[in-house]
This record gives C-alpha cells, structure tokens and sequence, in this order.
C-alpha cells in the first residue's frame, strides 16, 4: 500500500516531501561519495591489482610473520602516512591477524 504524502519539515512550507522529509527546494544536495576516492587512497598508484599480485607472488602467497596462507593481505612496511612509498620494496604479504597486530602497535606508538 504506498504511503500517505507529507509536507516538507521546513516551518512553513506547505510543499510535498521527495527526500529527507522535505520538499525539493529544501532538500539538501546528494551525496556522491563514490565520486572521490578516500583520503588514504587517493595516492594509490592505477596498477595496484598488478603490484598486489606481484607482492603475492614474491612472498609465495604467506604470511611474512606467522607462515599462514589463509586472509592474506599486502601491507606496508612503512605506512604511507609516515613517509611510506608505494613501491615493492615497502610492501609485503601479512595475515589478517598479524595485519591487525602490526596496525594495532603501529597507531599506539603515535
């Protein structure tokens, strides 16, 4: 059964809502989130998917701390935040646990 319409939330306005409780001219603007990137991958290189392959591949698909071959991720040694570069050198193959560690000690020596 479709819904009654309302009038806009704006003290008032007597207009039908569209978005958000009120009306179009009252609406605020949408959001295009997808449009940017996020802050923190804004300097990823466009041939990520290839580096992270190849990192997989130089560290025989296992974690570099525990040996485990299950959740693996490719992870800075130096975070980019702190200086860290995007090249192979600075990327290395981690668990999500020992991910999760690194990145854990990491934020509480700031």
């Amino acid at each position: 059964m479709p819904r009654a319409k309302q009038i806009c939330l704006v003290s008032g306005c007597t207009s039908v809502t569209v978005r958000s409780g009120r009306c179009e001219e009252h609406a605020p603007p949408a959001r295009k989130s997808w449009d940017r990137p996020s802050a923190r991958n804004r300097s990823r290189p466009g041939d990520w998917s290839s580096r992270r392959a190849k990192v997989l591949t130089r560290d025989r698909f296992t974690c570099q701390k525990c040996g485990t071959r299950e959740n693996l991720q490719v992870d800075h040694l130096i975070p980019v935040s702190r200086g860290g570069s995007w090249d192979l050198d600075n990327l290395w193959t981690l668990c999500g646990r020992c991910h999760a560690l690194k990145t854990y000690y990491e934020d509480r020596g700031r």
